[in-house]
């Protein structure tokens, strides 16, 4: 007997902590944004590639500063003391900050967010869990993929006026009220 590999059947099943579930059973509230998503996003960061792709997620910046990298929460604040970010999995691996993480080197995110993320993953996915995967070499040809973005950013510098300019506007205003300047040349 030989066996053989069907590579279509994989989307019928989904492989979780503790075993394997077809797709049409699974009950857990779980959201995918794949490589391709992210790439027509062409986001700047990893809140950014998942901001407005998944429901229950909400994405907020704490401060508009430059490299401030917001807070995530799924299914609001939790009770049970540990927070109210989510349980960060990349490659397996549980991480606190995933603000670090180029957002063209990820091949998957899968959002849980029910109460189950927590059979698998213990208490700390009490505000549920985001998987990260990142893309892994492939075997054949060596493929180079080179992506980059210019952008430009000045300050906006409103153009103020001096004091001859003010004296001018403000002596205008009250010869064409009929009155008499209130600066005249000595000062």
């Amino acid at each position: 007997i030989i066996l053989t590999e069907d590579a279509q059947a994989l989307d019928e099943v989904v492989v979780i902590g503790y075993g394997t579930v077809k797709k049409r059973d699974l009950t857990g509230a779980i959201s995918t944004v794949n490589a391709k998503t992210i790439e027509e996003r062409q986001p700047t960061d990893i809140f950014q590639a998942l901001q407005g792709e998944v429901s229950g997620l909400q994405i907020s910046n704490n401060s508009g500063a430059p490299g401030d990298t917001g807070t995530m929460l799924i299914r609001g604040a939790s009770t049970m003391g540990s927070g109210v970010t989510p349980l960060y999995i990349v490659d397996g691996v549980a991480v606190d900050n995933i603000s670090t993480i180029n957002p063209a080197d990820i091949e998957s995110m899968e959002v849980l967010k029910d109460a189950s993320a927590a059979a698998i993953y213990g208490t700390r996915a009490s505000n549920g869990v985001i998987l990260i995967t990142t893309k892994k070499g492939k075997t054949g040809k060596a493929r180079i993929n080179w992506n980059s973005s210019v952008g430009f950013q000045t300050v906006a510098k409103p153009n103020i006026a001096g004091a001859a300019e003010y004296k001018e506007v403000f002596n205008t205003r009250y010869t064409n009220d009929g009155l008499s300047s209130i600066w005249n040349d000595t000062g």
